[in-house]
């Protein structure tokens, strides 16, 4: 994987999927490259988790990850 300059937050492309958002590396693709990534990437793993503890409530049981 290259790593890439992730687009700045206020930035319409910031949310794209090609690029992991706590890194900013370039995926092989949204999905299972995202997967892959939290394999490799234990810093970005541990990130993703925080992150989906917050968001939990706000999902409630709309979350299937």
């Amino acid at each position: 994987m290259t790593s890439h300059d992730h687009p700045q937050r206020d930035s319409p492309d910031w949310e794209r999927p090609d690029f992991c958002p706590f890194c900013g590396t370039a995926l092989a693709d949204g999905g299972a490259g995202f997967v892959d990534h939290m394999d490799d990437s234990p810093p970005c793993a541990e990130r993703f988790e925080s992150w989906r503890e917050r968001i939990t409530d706000d999902v409630g049981g709309e979350w299937g990850g």
